[in-house]
């Protein structure tokens, strides 16, 4: 299952790459101008919330702490070069605070799995005490 998360990985940091360096004439314009915050804010937080999920469930829900934290640098590294990289491409333009928002999405998806992990624990330690009352 982990090679299956792995993979899933790839593709989606694929998708990514895709998004953020093709021309904006190859891909929908999101950057509506709503006074000071963007739509596409918003996707980058959305865009980036499942590279941590993903990572922790390719790492093997943690077992694994190298690739755990081999998969969150790339993750932190990807959502900055992604917008560095975007210089270099025409039609393109650098926005630090997209590089923020990036980040802000990845954070998030830190804090989801912080949550599920704690109420995983809590769930199978009370399975593990109803059990064993019984």
């Amino acid at each position: 299952m982990k090679m299956l998360y792995r993979v899933l990985f790839v593709i989606y940091v694929t998708i990514l790459l895709w998004l953020s360096l093709s021309t904006p004439t190859g891909i929908v314009k999101f950057a509506q101008d709503f006074s000071i915050f963007r739509l596409d804010y918003t996707l980058h937080v959305v865009g980036f919330i499942p590279m941590p999920i993903i990572s922790y469930l390719a790492s093997g829900h943690r077992e694994h702490r190298a690739l755990w934290h081999f998969f969150m640098v790339l993750t932190f590294l990807l959502s900055f070069a992604l917008e560095y990289v975007q210089m270099l491409v025409p039609g393109r333009r650098f926005n630090p605070l997209d590089m923020l928002f990036n980040v802000i999405g990845v954070m998030v998806g830190l804090v989801a799995i912080y949550f599920a992990h704690r109420h995983i624990k809590k769930f199978s330690r009370e399975t593990e005490e109803k059990i064993s009352s019984k």
